[in-house]
């Protein structure tokens, strides 16, 4: 065997993917088959395939799914055309991603209003219960 060829268990701790997600992977053709041992048959992932599982690795921490993953592995080279489909869908994801922080920074304000009334409620603050009350109905508004 190749001196740099890992087994499963080293790439699995490597990149944080499970076994079973590294089987997969290669089983849906997300990675090329991987090389065996001769003698014992294991797997054993060349640098090259390392380095494909870890961009995986990173794909998939984005919240990429499989079926994105698979388009971006296949669509390898610097042609234009390759290009843009890469560009398009981390684009997408990226625009996803930024739509779910804004509603997430919608959640928060309004959590963060709800405790200030209540605290206001608490402390008997009536123009504050009713300032907060206004802006809780607003905030209540962008919440998804």
């Amino acid at each position: 065997m190749p001196a740099g060829d890992l087994t499963i268990q080293q790439v699995s701790r490597l990149t944080g993917l499970s076994e079973w997600t590294l089987r997969y992977y290669e089983k849906v053709g997300l990675i090329d088959a991987v090389a065996r041992d001769e003698s014992s048959r294991h797997r054993r992932y060349d640098p090259a395939a390392v380095a494909r599982i870890e961009s995986l690795a990173h794909l998939r921490a984005t919240g990429l799914g499989i079926d994105d993953m698979r388009v971006l592995m296949h669509a390898r080279g610097h042609d234009p055309e390759t290009i843009e489909t890469k560009v398009g869908l981390l684009t997408a994801r990226r625009d996803k991603i930024a739509g779910e922080i804004r509603a997430l920074r919608a959640r928060q304000r309004f959590l963060e209003n709800r405790i200030a009334y209540r605290q206001a409620v608490q402390a008997g603050d009536a123009g504050e219960i009713a300032q907060l009350a206004d802006r809780g109905e607003a905030l209540s508004k962008h919440l998804s």
